[in-house]
């Protein structure tokens, strides 16, 4: 009995080990599962926490690029540029230039002007699809009469870019012809204000409505459009500029008449690029009928490398039918015209261990805006000239400008000129 006893004890004993063995074992892996599960949250967190970690990185990416990169895209200056840089969402940029100008003969001799204030305001629906506009304040403030500043859109239009090589584009847009005119933020031109020839021959800044295609490569870039015509005014018209009275700026154009503007350019090594442009277009009346058209084409070429900024612009232009221009306008108009530029820049900086930029630059202009007139008509005085333009560009920082320049009018025949200009310029 003693002996069943306890082989009946040991059993128990067997089984409440077993029992006891087992319990620990599935309690272990239920701690092991708990801690699997535990390990998979926290890998699940930790991509999670990459996954948004990316999104930040990509989110600042869009926000501080566009100021940061500063460079041209599909012609446009740097700060006109920030849309297309910026993948969704608004883009907001722009640009200013104070102006300080002595001149002799002038009454009053020196004059400062807050000559421009800009603003950039662009949304990207998509990668593909972008806004782009410009908003100018001219001379400070706007209150209307002859003393007057002025508030201007230079640019709005729509873009759907199906690939970097073709785009589609419409609305109010920049004239492709000579430099300035697109790419007219005042840090990336040397002299004080812009050259003569990019005022008086190509009204900058000059922008109608139309529509166009555009696109880039590594090796070419180009722009056309078809857009409004010019239109003669009667009494409305001043000799300095033949065409800047005639460009209709977008505000309730006549159509009648149309216009063909296109640039091609080809950008070859050590960065150098040359092209030209052409402007084609019927000259209407306020009735809409066509008077006459003007035939205009810009060979360009632009050289920044190794702290030279070489520029060369010209423009040829004849118009057909002048006298009937001349007739309604009540004055004359030319027949044809022309004028080129050359500049040279050097940044005697770059020997230097700094980013700051200092150019010392020469610049020669020659203009014949009447190089024919109409039978019965005679050019107005000062229509030839030459210009001749030296002075001192610094940047402390890539995006402000301080200049300095002399110029030198000479005209064939009335008294020459002596200016002296200042200008302090910005752009983000």
């Amino acid at each position: 009995m003693r002996k069943v006893l306890l082989g009946l004890a040991l059993f128990s004993s067997s089984v409440l080990a077993e029992s006891t063995v087992d319990e620990k074992i599935k309690a272990l892996e239920e701690k092991i599962k708990s801690l699997q599960q535990e390990l998979q949250e926290l890998k699940r967190t930790k991509e999670e926490t990459e996954v948004l970690k990316e999104e930040l990185r990509k989110l600042r990416l869009e926000i501080v690029l566009p100021a940061e990169e500063y460079r041209s895209v599909y012609g446009l200056g740097p700060a006109a540029s920030k849309v297309y840089i910026t993948k969704k969402g608004v883009s907001i940029g722009g640009y200013g230039e104070v102006h300080y100008i002595n001149n002799p003969d002038a009454e009053p001799k020196s004059t400062i002007n807050l000559r421009r204030f800009i603003m950039y305001f662009g949304y990207s629906f998509s990668e593909r699809m972008k806004f782009n506009s410009e908003l100018e304040v001219g001379n400070a403030y706007v209150i209307g009469g002859k003393e007057s500043g002025s508030f201007a859109i230079e640019f709005a239009y729509i873009d759907y870019v199906f690939s970097p090589l073709f785009g589609l584009r419409g609305g109010m847009v920049l004239i492709p012809m000579g430099i300035v005119n697109e790419v007219h933020e005042p840090p990336t031109f040397v002299t004080a204000d812009r050259p003569y020839i990019e005022r008086y021959i190509f009204p900058t800044t000059w922008r109608e409505n139309g529509v166009g295609i555009f696109g880039e490569s590594d090796i070419i870039s180009y722009r056309a459009y078809l857009i409004n015509g010019m239109k003669a005014k009667e009494n409305k018209y001043k000799p300095e500029s033949p065409l800047k009275d005639l460009r209709q700026n977008g505000a309730l154009a006549s159509a009648d008449s149309l216009a063909f503007t296109g640039r091609v350019d080809f950008k070859l090594p050590k960065n150098l690029t040359v092209g030209i442009s052409t402007f084609i277009s019927g000259v209407q009346n306020n009735k809409g009928d066509n008077l006459g058209n003007i035939y205009m084409f810009s060979p360009h070429l632009w050289w920044q490398y190794a702290g030279w900024d070489i520029r060369f612009v010209g423009a040829y232009a004849t118009v057909s039918d002048a006298g009937k221009i001349s007739a309604e306008l009540g004055t004359a108009f030319p027949k044809r015209f022309y004028g080129f530029y050359l500049q040279t820049a050097y940044n005697i900086l770059r020997h230097f261990d700094t980013e700051q930029e200092l150019y010392i630059f020469g610049m020669y202009e020659n203009l014949n805006r009447y190089a024919d007139t109409p039978a019965g008509y005679t050019k107005p005085q000062g229509a030839e000239l030459q210009i001749f333009n030296f002075g001192l560009s610094y940047k402390p920082h890539p995006l402000v400008a301080i200049k300095a320049d002399y110029v030198r009018e000479d005209y064939k025949d009335k008294k020459d000129n002596d200016i002296f200009r200042g200008a302090l310029t910005w752009m983000f």
